[in-house]
């Protein structure tokens, strides 16, 4: 199944509505290259992510690999790969997840600007020789949570909002070869880079207020969890916090797009 997308010719319809691409020479990508997406369930929407991106014109193309879709044999005709989260666990024993760690090593043998978010970022330590584990006292971390950028992280981006929305229970830790961008209470690692192609964030700066919605309904037990915010404190932090969050995926995602025009 052909999931690619012309950013440039149609509405790409993310987060359960369709929006317009902007007609803008300035910000518009210089590269035809298409972006790489993998989410992990059917619903799942890229977000505000996605919708930077075709903002500034790039072709996506989505692929679900745990729902049955076949990931590229090579990514040569890949700009950049962007790896969501999902409610499966990098250590799960299933093929699918397996797969896909596996399948990560082209990014790095072809040097490609990858994206990892929460699962996705998970994956990314598995295949550096990483370990991914539960809070020690099983907590969870689930809404807006303070995190600190290391001073390397703040060099990369200056300005790092106070908190960044969470929905997780597990974390990673930090192979060989990885560095630090940012750190948190509860869970220690919240982003790292490897070399100067690859980068993974802990928390989602993809939610919108529809995401949050549809997590609150469909992974409503994980709001039971200890260490968990209820969906009243989640709705009303996301309106307090959301264009912060923003601002630093903006800047971020200008940087990582910054690595693909490079390649070119």
């Amino acid at each position: 199944m052909d999931n690619r997308v012309n950013a440039k010719t149609a509405g790409l319809k993310l987060d359960g509505k369709a929006t317009q691409p902007t007609d803008n020479n300035s910000c518009r990508a210089r590269t035809n290259a298409p972006i790489l997406l993998l989410l992990h369930q059917k619903n799942s929407s890229p977000g505000a992510v996605g919708r930077w991106l075709q903002k500034q014109g790039f072709e996506l193309q989505i692929k679900h690999p745990t729902e049955g879709e076949e990931l590229p044999e090579n990514l040569e005709d890949y700009g950049g790969l962007i790896v969501f989260g999902g409610p499966m666990s990098a250590n799960d024993d299933c093929p699918e997840i397996k797969r896909e760690i596996n399948w990560l090593t082209q990014a790095l043998e072809q040097s490609l600007p990858y994206l990892g978010i929460c699962l996705g970022a998970q994956m990314m330590i598995r295949q550096l020789g990483g370990t991914i584990s539960k809070h020690d006292k099983g907590m969870v971390e689930i809404g807006y949570r303070r995190v600190e950028a290391t001073p390397l992280g703040k060099a990369l981006i200056p300005h790092w909002p106070e908190r960044f929305f969470q929905w997780h229970g597990e974390g990673f830790d930090l192979p060989a070869g990885t560095t630090a961008l940012a750190h948190g209470q509860r869970f220690e690692n919240q982003s790292f880079s490897y070399g100067k192609h690859v980068f993974g964030v802990q928390f989602h700066p993809e939610v919108t207020s529809r995401i949050i919605e549809r997590w609150t309904i469909n992974a409503h037990d994980m709001l039971n969890k200890k260490g968990a915010h209820l969906s009243e404190r989640l709705r009303a932090d996301h309106q307090k916090y959301k264009n912060a969050q923003r601002l630093w995926l903006d800047h971020f995602m200008h940087h990582w797009t910054s690595l693909i025009e490079d390649r070119t």
